[in-house]
C-alpha cells in the first residue's frame, strides 16, 4: 500500500474511532497539501475542540517536519483549542501527544517510540484527559 493511501485510510480508522466515542469529527482530506494551516482530523465534544495530525510511521522514531509543526502552532493560536500528534504504533494502536512535548531538532519535530509509548496516552486515556481539560 502506498503511503498516501496508508495515511489516508489510517486517518479514517481514527476520525471513526472519535466518532464511535460520541464526537463530531471532520478530516480535512490534502491537509499537508493546503496552503493554510489545516490539521488532518478537527473533533469536537461537549465544548471541547482538538486538532489531530495523524501519523503512521513504522520504526523507533518519528520525524515531523518544522513547517508542519509551526503550521500546528498556528491553527492552535488562531482556533485556540489544543493541537496532538497521533502516531499509530501498530494496529488500533493510537498514542496521543500534545505539540509541545514533541522534541526540537535542528530540522525538525521528533519522538522516539519508547517516548511516545511513556509520555503518550492511549486512545481512551487521551479521550478522558479531553473532555476533563479546562
Amino acid at each position: 500500500m502506498k503511503n498516501k493511501s496508508k495515511g489516508s485510510n489510517a486517518e479514517r480508522e481514527l476520525l471513526l474511532a472519535l466518532y464511535d466515542l460520541g464526537f463530531a469529527v471532520s478530516r480535512v482530506a490534502g491537509s499537508g497539501c493546503s496552503t493554510l494551516p489545516t490539521p488532518d482530523i478537527i473533533a469536537i465534544k461537549k465544548k471541547k475542540i482538538i486538532a489531530i495530525e495523524c501519523k503512521t510511521k513504522k520504526g523507533e522514531y518519528l520525524n515531523i517536519s518544522d513547517s508542519q509543526i509551526q503550521e500546528l502552532i498556528t491553527w492552535e493560536s488562531l482556533s485556540c483549542c489544543k493541537a496532538y500528534v497521533a502516531w499509530r504504533l501498530s494496529k488500533n494502536n493510537w498514542y496521543f501527544i500534545h505539540i509541545s512535548m514533541l522534541n526540537k531538532t535542528n530540522k525538525a519535530y521528533a519522538i522516539k517510540r519508547k517516548e511516545i509509548l511513556e509520555k503518550g496516552l492511549i486512545l481512551s486515556e487521551f479521550i478522558d484527559f479531553v473532555i476533563r481539560s479546562e
